[in-house]
């Protein structure tokens, strides 16, 4: 066992991400006596040196030129990915890859908390190429689907505002930067007609764009450790060849470009999971309690404190922005969409929507159609 070999670490550290990793790595490396040392290289200094003095290598598999020089090598290697990589069947690789799936449910997540079901994916000048937006993408439109949310095709050169807020899934802060000062430039506000989330948590972009972003927060430090993890165990001959762990990512930083407070609370995220994947089965506060494991007092306070609002509220806002979407957009009966909703009966939801909206469903549908 190579125990006191440094470790390689293949990262382009002109960029941003890169140099998190490369700091998340390193103190991770320095807490395990397992591992002597880091040593960072670009691909050049690297293809200069005599890498067998190395006991192992970590490499950014989300460029292709550092991927094609680490097959070559036969030390101990691990990927990591900002995406799932495509590999074939007999690659036998160790990566770490982020799961973009969980970075747009915290962003779709965000929005349904303010009780925006319109939404739209902006991703400005980036590479389409790139595997970490394409599957952010595919993401976002799984989660229209689950959630029956309606997606808005924007003109970024003639956005307009919306009756109700749109919610905008921006790939990455350099776009949801972007769109923030295209809406500066149109006279659009911010949160009140596009509400908008990002994703990187960079300080740098949030300061240039015209108002603090709100961002998911990528795990690094999480993907250093289990990047460490698997090269140890190959050192140590475990079985962890062709082993793929994805990392999810499970926390927002606040900004203020999405309205009131988001979810920056572990247990209010789980909590409005549950509400947004069950609420057309009948469900009461009682089995959002129990999905939670915690006291009903304790969730209650946490709601009021984060969202300003009780958990029964949130999921009759969840109900009625759903019934409202379908009367605008379906001529489906208003019998069947009480059903979806998970209201009891049509005529309970004619007597709720009535005192919420001074008009019957038929009526609200009605006024959308002269609209259109």
């Amino acid at each position: 066992m190579q125990k006191y070999k440094p470790i390689l670490l293949l990262l382009d550290v002109k960029h941003p991400y890169d140099r998190k990793m490369l700091e998340s790595i390193t103190l991770a490396a320095a807490s395990k006596p397992f591992f002597h040392s880091c040593e960072v290289m670009e691909l050049a200094e690297a293809r200069c040196c005599e890498v067998h003095r190395f006991a192992g290598v970590i490499g950014d598999f989300a460029k292709p030129s550092i991927a094609e020089f680490c097959r070559q090598l036969t030390l101990p290697l691990v990927a990591l990915s900002g995406a799932r990589l495509a590999l074939s069947a007999n690659d036998g690789l160790s990566r770490v890859c982020l799961d973009n799936n969980s970075v747009v449910e915290l962003m779709v997540q965000a929005f349904l908390a303010q009780g925006i079901r319109k939404l739209a994916f902006y991703s400005g000048f980036a590479d389409s190429s790139a595997a970490w937006l394409q599957e952010r993408r595919r993401a976002f439109e799984q989660l229209l689907r689950r959630y029956q949310l309606e997606e808005v095709v924007l003109d970024p050169q003639h956005l307009s505002a919306s009756v109700t807020p749109i919610g905008v899934v921006a790939a990455s802060d350099t776009q949801a930067r972007q769109f923030s000062n295209l809406c500066c430039e149109q006279d659009l506000r911010i949160p009140q007609d596009y509400s908008l989330v990002g994703v990187d948590a960079d300080p740098t972009e949030s300061a240039l764009s015209k108002i603090t972003l709100c961002s998911v927060e990528l795990p690094i430090a999480a993907m250093a450790e289990q990047a460490l993890a698997l090269l140890q165990a190959q050192l140590q001959h475990q079985p962890v060849l062709d082993k793929e762990v994805l990392v999810k990512a499970k926390q927002l930083v606040i900004g203020d470009s999405v309205g009131g407070s988001t979810l920056c609370d572990p247990l209010i995220t789980k909590a409005l999971w549950f509400l947004n994947n069950h609420f057309h089965r009948r469900i009461k506060v009682e089995q959002v309690v129990d999905y939670c494991a915690v006291s009903r007092k304790t969730l209650e306070t946490r709601f009021k404190e984060i969202l300003g609002k009780t958990v029964h509220q949130q999921l009759h806002q969840l109900r009625m922005e759903f019934v409202k979407q379908q009367l605008r957009l379906t001529q489906v009966p208003v019998s069947s969409i009480a059903e979806a909703a998970g209201f009891s009966n049509q005529h309970y939801l004619y007597h709720l929507f009535r005192r919420e909206m001074a008009m019957t469903p038929r009526q609200y549908r009605e006024k959308f159609e002269e609209l259109y």
